[in-house]
């Protein structure tokens, strides 16, 4: 054991330390997590890397004579190349006084064995730790260079990590291409979709975070070396500066490049926050790929089951057979703690006072942390699990068939009500989509095929253009159906329509608007822009009786179809629905039939759907027609 004094006294030393005084003291009081500075292998290399090219830039300035600076340059390389135990750095990582103690760490171990090559024994009789090997330097601008040093490192290893899990992903992507699935929206049913397009979700975000990586990784190479202080450089000779820069690159092997603003480098940790931020969004992407797959493979019996997951261990003490998520939950929990170390570096950068950010130990310990953590758990992730996933094809493919939410499809070609109604008998029957729309007349078996076809559904450009032509071949089927109706018998119900909107005396700004649509759905063309819509204007019917009983009955449905829509039915429009029967020639009992098919039409179309579910009531009237036509034929 020997002894070291600074100005609090004296403290015993283990005499194969290589650390001194300084060290012991900040050993003694910051022994709080017992994780010290000996953890950071590659902490201590980047520091020791600065001091290796702080001692040659001072010798080629004159500054530190060639014989000591080879004997740190030496001291530097037997801590690199591990001859120096990381027992050496006993100081904790968390520490108070703004890393004097790490700092002084470092100082020591170099001195001590610098003295030790030269002289044989350990101590500072030819090498000082502050006057030699700390020349022109201070812990406030040593600790943050060593800092984005050595995350520098720790983000390409990082970056390795993520590129394993890329590789692994693009070949579940390929394998998964065709295995049609079922998407899900609020953890309920949506659309089909590949189990390969879900996974490219998960690739694509590798490669992004892969290219912030890349970014931060170069934004690490600008330092605030020559600072010392505050930032002016005092303490640190003529030529030094300039010295360092090219030293340091040729030692560590990196571009580094001088902090335009040394105040701004000592001052700020702006920086930190933007890496813990993509640090913490790679972390939380990974951990919903993560739950995502948890949630995939649930079951085994009666969960979602469209993936298995491989088996690494028992699931259970108790319950045989049963295989748990590991790895998936092992991301989750690491993603928790790197959520944790972002909001203790954020609450660290907003911390920092006045002219130097003194709490860059514990900035390192989390970040550090952070990038360790996922370095070592996303290559087992993506060899242990992901890998190896298997999808349960005809799970998912029976879910794709099966759900609901195909209703949308029925819903772009009919209408947004009828794709409601359809899944609403579809669920109060236990019927997919397909036999629904089946079963209500709403496709052919045929077409039923080829438009739920779950496959198809997953390509954008071969669904639109099926839908797309289905959508077209609805609307020529209805245009067809509805110019049976003869062009004056179309010209004479827009009138009776417009009679009865008009029966309040007023059209308003919407009705006016309606009335346009009806127009264009009765195939009226240029005329209708001879029938005023004034509404100041009075409307004149033609003879009504004149056309034969099914154009008679027709026009009348119609205008009863406008009473039977109006949520307020004015006495003005029960006595002109009353005037246009009489006029129409269609007896009482007849009118009333009429009517109750009208509202059995509305009825039926309302039925399976929530009244805010309904489409507007105009769009209702080309359906009213094409039913219209049937229900005077077969009457």
């Amino acid at each position: 054991m020997r002894y070291e004094s600074d100005s609090l006294g004296s403290l015993p030393i283990p005499e194969d330390a290589y650390y001194g005084v300084h060290t012991e003291r900040g050993r003694q009081n910051f022994a709080v997590s017992g994780i010290t500075l000996g953890h950071f292998p590659q902490f201590i290399a980047g520091m020791v890397m600065i001091k290796k090219a702080a001692a040659l830039a001072n010798a080629e300035i004159g500054a530190l004579p060639t014989a000591t600076a080879r004997a740190i340059c030496q001291a530097a390389d037997d801590v690199l190349e591990g001859k120096i135990k990381p027992n050496q750095f006993p100081v904790d990582i968390i520490q108070g006084g703004g890393c004097v103690s790490t700092h002084m760490n470092i100082n020591e171990v170099l001195a001590n064995r610098a003295n030790e090559i030269i002289t044989g024994e350990k101590g500072y009789e030819f090498i000082h730790p502050n006057n030699h090997v700390n020349m022109g330097q201070s812990t406030n601008d040593v600790m943050p260079t060593a800092l984005k040093i050595t995350l520098h490192f720790y983000i390409l290893n990082l970056i390795n990590s993520l590129n394993t899990l890329d590789n692994v992903l693009d070949e579940k992507v390929e394998e998964f291409k065709d295995i049609v699935k079922l998407s899900r929206t609020c953890l309920q049913d949506a659309v089909p979709i590949t189990l390969g397009q879900e996974f490219s979700a998960y690739q694509t975000l590798i490669k992004r975070s892969i290219q912030k990586l890349e970014n931060q990784a170069d934004a690490c190479l600008d330092i605030p070396l020559g600072a010392t202080a505050v930032g002016t450089g005092l303490g640190s000779r003529m030529g030094y500066v300039n010295a360092v820069y090219p030293h340091l690159r040729k030692v560590t092997g990196l571009t580094v490049r001088k902090d335009p603003n040394f105040f701004d480098g000592l001052q700020n940790g702006d920086f930190f926050i933007e890496l813990s931020a993509t640090l913490k969004a790679i972390a939380t992407g990974l951990s919903k790929m993560a739950t995502d797959l948890r949630i995939l493979s649930s079951g085994n019996r009666t969960g979602m089951k469209e993936i298995i997951l491989p088996a690494v261990q028992a699931g259970s003490s108790i319950m045989p057979g049963k295989i748990n998520p590991s790895f998936p939950e092992l991301i989750n929990q690491v993603a928790y703690q790197v959520c944790g170390n972002d909001a203790t570096v954020t609450m660290a950068v907003e911390g920092i006072e006045l002219d130097l950010n003194i709490w860059d130990s514990i900035i390192a310990k989390c970040l550090f942390e952070s990038c360790e953590l996922m370095t070592r758990s996303i290559p087992l992730f993506a060899n242990k699990c992901v890998r190896g996933i298997i999808a349960n094809r005809e799970e998912c493919l029976h879910q794709a068939e099966n759900t609901l939410s195909l209703a949308v499809v029925i819903s772009m070609v009919f209408g947004y009500d009828v794709g409601v109604k359809t899944a609403k008998y579809a669920h109060q029957h236990n019927l997919s989509i397909k036999q629904a729309a089946i079963d209500l007349d709403i496709l052919t078996p045929e077409l039923a095929e080829e438009l739920l076809d779950p496959h198809m559904l997953t390509d954008a450009s071969r669904s639109v253009e099926i839908i797309n032509r289905m959508a077209e071949k609805q609307k020529e089927k209805v245009d067809k159906v509805i110019q049976t109706i003869p062009l004056d018998t179309r010209e004479n119900i827009f009138e009776v329509m417009l009679k009865m909107t008009l029966a309040d005396q007023k059209l308003s700004q919407e009705e006016e608007i309606v009335m346009k649509i009806i127009a264009e759905a009765l195939q009226l063309g240029d005329k209708v822009a001879e029938i005023s819509l004034n509404s100041g204007e009075q409307v004149y019917l033609n003879d009504l009786a004149l056309m034969n009983e099914r154009d008679r009955e027709l026009t009348y449905i119609c205008a009863a179809w406008v009473s039977e829509i109006d949520d307020d039915i004015a006495g003005e429009e029960i006595a002109l629905l009353e005037e246009i029967r009489t006029q129409l020639n269609i007896d009482k009992r007849r009118a009333g039939f009429l009517k109750k098919k009208v509202h059995q039409i509305h009825k039926d179309d309302s039925s399976l759907v929530p009244q805010w579910e309904e489409s507007p009531w105009w769009e209702e009237f080309e359906r009213l027609l094409v039913k219209a036509i049937s229900l005077v034929k077969q009457s």
